[in-house]
């Protein structure tokens, strides 16, 4: 279905890939209209593959284009649509994926979700080389220190090893495999099966002569599998600590109900302990203080910032380190984190969720950011929680409720704008409660 849509785009010029006419690799020219008739014309498509004629009507990938369509008709911010259109494309239809990413880039040519959303997408249509350039792309306008800077130089050196390995198995065959020749333009995951499939037919029939031309072959195809199929490596400084991207992270918390517990006077002072935990998850902040009758006692999931040294040692299901700079925040991840004190940490997609997730820069969102506003910003971002409470968010009206230790740190004095977001966001307000869902 890829490559018929390929052929029919039609009301702009297809995406620019690499060694299209142009500068190699440059975005195409598309916009949101654009995006949105080419999901229309492969809606055909994909009620042929759900075989029920109901397309993928309820899933993500409709559900964006609804959302895309009307903030389109209404003439709203369409940057964040785009992208979350072209995610949801992935990995089923990169050509929808690419016109989006190519429709962010037209708007802003700095976008590095969009570059890095070009990047995917020309990876899952099997263009390599392409996809090295809008990696680099990204690279060009990402702090070279940062977690996203060594995923995407990572992932650029496995695209290249890639092109390396098909180019060495079609020379290998030498045209003795037309059929798996024919994939070598498209998605790497095709031009592998069809190499397993020409295996599979030929191995079992070879003679001695057959048997030694195909033993370079099998000898790549097997490299290769051996690579894909071996596990990551854990990083032994974390004691057998994960790290969670951010999609792992909404696959964690999916379906679970969610409270969020203020470092307050206000839950210091109540009774709310057994309500707390009740809920599937519980989220501390920083330098919390447990008084089970008031806080409750479980701890799920503690979000701190990287320069907050308490609670480092508590031992929880996951912990998020939040901080503006990478450099300082690798360090503090490496010097604070305490060996089989939690299961799961964040990565660098995780490491600021208002700025790296949903892209408010300062002008747009100034400092200070409070954790537990950083994290109620992304709970519901991610929308996967039926149930999401505030407890105890009283935005200082009360004193801080912390450890002892943490009595020093001084707290921002102005946290009106953090205020009206979460009760713009409320849908129930009962007491020291703030219900989100």
């Amino acid at each position: 279905m890829t490559k018929t849509l390929g052929r029919r785009l039609f009301g702009f010029a297809r995406p620019a890939r690499s060694g299209a006419r142009g500068a190699p690799g440059a975005p195409g020219a598309a916009t949101a209209a654009d995006c949105l008739r080419l999901y229309e014309e492969s809606a055909a498509g994909r009620d042929t593959a759900d075989g029920n004629g109901d397309g993928d009507g309820g899933g993500a990938l409709a559900d964006a284009a609804a959302q895309l369509r009307k903030l389109s008709a209404a003439g709203g911010e369409l940057t964040d649509a785009l992208l979350a259109f072209g995610g949801a494309a992935l990995p089923a239809e990169p050509d929808l994926a690419l016109a989006a990413a190519d429709a962010v880039l037209a708007r802003r040519k700095g976008s590095r979700a969009g570059w890095q959303l070009r990047a995917r997408a020309l990876e899952a249509a099997g263009d390599l080389e392409g996809a090295v350039t809008a990696f680099q792309g990204y690279l060009e306008r990402t702090d070279a220190g940062s977690g996203g800077a060594a995923e995407a130089t990572a992932r650029i050196g496995a695209l290249r090893a890639a092109q390396r390995w098909r180019q060495d198995v079609l020379g290998a065959l030498d045209g003795a495999a037309p059929e798996v020749a024919a994939r070598a333009e498209g998605p790497l995951a095709d031009f592998e099966a069809a190499l397993e499939r020409h295996l599979d037919t030929r191995l079992p029939l070879a003679g001695a002569e057959e048997m030694a031309r195909l033993a370079p072959v099998v000898a790549r195809y097997a490299d290769r599998r051996r690579h894909r199929t071996r596990p990551p490596l854990p990083d032994p400084l974390f004691g057998g600590t994960s790290r969670l991207r951010i999609g792992e992270f909404r696959n964690l918390i999916a379906g679970r109900s969610v409270c969020l517990v203020a470092n307050s006077a206000t839950v210091r002072d109540g009774s709310l302990g057994a309500v707390i935990d009740a809920y599937d998850l519980v989220v501390r902040f920083t330098s919390f203080r447990i008084e089970p009758a008031a806080t409750g006692e479980r701890t799920d999931i503690h979000a701190t910032g990287h320069r907050t040294a308490q609670n480092w040692d508590q031992k929880v299901t996951t912990r998020l380190v939040f901080g503006d700079k990478p450099g300082e925040w690798r360090q503090a991840m490496r010097d604070r984190m305490r060996p089989g004190a939690q299961r799961f940490t964040g990565d660098d997609s995780l490491r600021r969720p208002l700025r790296g997730v949903g892209g408010l820069s300062a002008d747009r969102w100034p400092a200070p950011l409070t954790c537990g506003f950083e994290m109620a910003w992304l709970l519901d971002f991610l929308d996967v929680s039926p149930r999401l409470d505030l407890i105890g968010f009283d935005f200082f009206a009360s004193e801080p409720f912390r450890l002892p230790e943490a009595s020093h740190i001084a707290t921002p004095s102005d946290y009106s704008r953090e205020k009206a977001w979460v009760m713009d966001h409320a849908r129930h307000v009962e007491g020291p409660v703030i219900s989100l869902r």
